[in-house]
């Protein structure tokens, strides 16, 4: 009986033991399991990141090529914006008569002889063509369309006629270019003429005229230490009168200030402002188009 009994506990420790081991096992297999499952996930949140980037690189890419149509539609505008620059005067005035516009009966001379730097003697004709010079090149570099009614000094071309070419050429704006020269040496400062709403000659062209010396002298203030004028209204002027497309004449400045005659012969401040006009006018397109 004792025997018996001995062997019953034996048995009993064994299984017991047995079932401990088991149950071990048992746990160490959910463990084992649980840590495989975390190694899996692990394995595959790399994939995760991956389509992240990608799409990320998508994202990017989508928004340079948005960018780039952007840039490509504006150039194209710009492309087919053409612009006639006139630099004023010649060397030669012309003091024949023509009518200051259309059918009209009242004539003015075909073209004054300008003005001079009151210290610095650069005729008027001189500055304004160097001037038309610099502002094609920054014209041109935004890609507008140019065309120059004179390269030359030597030449024989009315206001009349040089309306006429921006006419030809159906241009989208017309750009004269001038300084300006009065009696007081005391003068001073950069102004634009637009033509008038009220004159027969160029109701049409009024409202552009104005947009376009709008942002023209708003540019220039904004950025250079200038006195601004401000804008005057004209209906006595061939080359606006005799224009079927929007014009703005720049008044650069008085040469008859000694001030600022000796700032417009400077070729670093003339490349300033005639750079600043540019950016006026590319303001003027992209507002229009």
């Amino acid at each position: 009986m004792k025997k018996i009994l001995i062997t019953s506990i034996l048995l009993v420790t064994i299984i017991a033991s047995v079932l401990l081991v088991l149950n071990s096992r048992s746990d160490q297999g959910i463990l084992n399991d649980l840590a495989q499952k975390n190694v899996i996930e692990a394995e595959k949140e790399p994939g995760k990141t991956e389509v992240t980037e990608k799409e990320k690189a998508e994202h990017i890419e989508n928004e340079q090529e948005l960018k780039e149509n952007q840039l490509d539609e504006a150039k194209e505008i710009e492309e087919s914006y053409t612009i006639v620059i006139d630099p004023g005067h010649q060397a030669e005035a012309n003091h024949e008569q023509e009518p200051i516009g259309p059918g009209a009966t009242e004539t003015k001379p075909k073209v004054a002889s300008g003005t001079a730097g009151v210290v610095t003697e650069i005729p008027e004709y001189i500055l304004t063509l160097q001037a038309s010079l610099l502002l094609e090149q920054h014209l041109k570099q935004k890609g507008f369309d140019i065309t120059l009614t004179r390269l030359t000094h030597d030449v024989d071309i009315s206001n009349s006629e040089r309306a006429a070419i921006a006419n030809e050429l159906d241009a989208d704006l017309f750009l004269r270019i001038h300084a300006d020269g009065v009696e007081s040496a005391e003068a001073k400062g950069f102004s634009l003429l637009v033509p008038g709403n009220e004159n027969k000659f160029t109701q049409d062209i009024y409202e552009d005229s104005q947009a376009a010396a709008n942002a023209i002298l708003a540019k220039v203030e904004n950025d250079i230490n200038l006195l601004g004028n401000g804008i005057f209204i004209r209906d006595d002027l061939s080359g606006f009168n005799w224009s079927d497309v929007p014009v703005v004449l720049v008044e650069l400045g008085f040469m008859t200030n000694p001030e600022e005659d000796q700032l417009l012969a400077d070729e670093t401040y003339i490349k300033k402002l005639t750079g600043l006009i540019a950016e006026g006018v590319e303001d003027y397109v992209r507002k229009n188009e």
